[in-house]
């Protein structure tokens, strides 16, 4: 057999290749599928202040509730500085409130200033109306009628200036004593952070659950942001499971899985789909459809398989690992004689982990070459 010089030759050991036969077959259309249990919610503990372990008071397992202590850290360092910010925060409270009392006692001060000089109006204009007839008479000097005339004018001034210094010292402290609310609202936040800033050496659990991974050790020093726990909720479970790439387009929520966990049969329905694609894999959710076993446990193995739709007669090839190297966009297809295989471009569809839809480009007889196509990508004739 003569081959053309222009084409691409490779030749490899027959032995090495695996050759399947294109036919007309029932085309399964399902993925199976394999993953894990796992929790619906899982909260991860992180050290929010760095400090050395001194107690370590839960265990891995161990069913926790809200707020219980799970460890406590000591940063010398840090109960100094919240110490320090504390006094000084406190100092601040004690002096503004020394100002609110100066402010209060200034407005007594004004008050009993007005009052002593309307008094001293009403007390002198009675006696100014006193001496007014016993002076025509001449039963008093005209002096002293004119001083206490003098008295009671001087105290209707004085009544007019303290008046005006009571509204004005009375605007000046209404200002100040918001300022000092607005001030002390923040120095209470102050405080209460300082506090906080020694409560965070104490970590708690943020939620009920059980505690299902705790890596701390007496003396060891943590650092901030650190990873040490985790604790699942109290909530039930879901499946996590990686689908290949290729399915993305094709599975939703929504869908049906024939599962089976530790050897019992599920019905699980697909909840969520994560397109983000990491290595060639992306991620659904299941969830059981009904109430789940009562037993799952975390990181049980689930085997399953998701029907994509109904069994119909199509053209069909074993499915093998040259769909990685060429994509389905092309293949080798072994001439009649056995001893080469051409390069042909094909048109498939629908792929399973046993087989995959031929849609154009291959005739049920043909032979293929379904074995690793790596390297072979500029390849067009290999013979054997």
């Amino acid at each position: 057999m003569k081959l053309n010089p222009a084409e691409r030759t490779f030749r490899v050991d027959a032995s090495r290749i695996t050759i399947s036969t294109v036919s007309t077959a029932p085309f399964h259309d399902f993925i199976p599928l394999r993953g894990r249990v796992l929790p619906l919610v899982s909260i991860v503990l992180d050290a929010v202040q760095g400090g050395r372990v001194e107690e370590v008071l839960a265990e891995p397992g161990q069913h926790v509730v809200a707020g219980q202590r799970l460890i406590r850290l000591s940063d010398p360092q840090l109960e100094l500085d919240a110490i320090a910010r504390e006094t000084q925060v406190i100092a601040q409270m004690n002096s503004q409130h020394s100002l609110q009392l100066s402010f209060e006692l200034t407005q007594t001060n004004d008050e009993r200033a007005v009052a002593a000089a309307q008094y001293n109006v009403v007390r002198l204009g009675r006696e100014v109306a006193r001496r007014r007839p016993l002076a025509e008479i001449g039963f008093t000097s005209r002096e002293k009628l004119d001083q206490s005339a003098d008295e009671f004018n001087y105290e209707q001034r004085l009544v007019e200036i303290s008046t005006k210094a009571l509204a004005r010292d009375a605007a000046v402290i209404k200002q100040s004593s918001d300022l000092i609310q607005k001030t002390a609202a923040r120095l209470d936040a102050n405080l209460a952070a300082a506090k906080a800033q020694l409560d965070t050496l104490t970590v708690r659990a943020p939620a009920d659950g059980v505690l299902t991974a705790l890596d701390a050790h007496v003396g060891e020093q943590k650092t901030r942001g650190q990873h040490f726990g985790q604790i699942d909720r109290d909530a039930g479970f879901k499946v996590t499971i990686q689908v290949d790439e290729f399915y993305l387009a094709r599975v939703k929520p929504g869908q049906h899985v024939d599962a089976t966990i530790d050897g019992v049969p599920s019905i699980l329905t697909v909840t969520k789909v994560y397109p983000q694609v990491k290595d060639g894999k992306f991620e659904i959710d299941l969830a059981w459809e009904g109430a789940a076993p009562a037993d799952l446990r975390r990181g049980q193995a689930v085997q399953g398989k998701l029907e994509l739709g109904e069994d119909a007669a199509t053209t069909v090839l074993p499915a093998g690992p040259f769909l990685e190297a060429s994509g389905g966009a092309w293949v080798f297809v072994v001439d009649s004689d056995g001893s080469t295989a051409i390069r042909r471009p094909v048109k498939l569809g629908r792929r399973t982990t046993q087989s995959v839809e031929v849609l154009g480009g291959l005739q049920p007889g043909d032979r293929v070459i379904t074995s690793d196509y790596t390297g072979l990508d500029r390849i067009d004739r290999l013979v054997f």
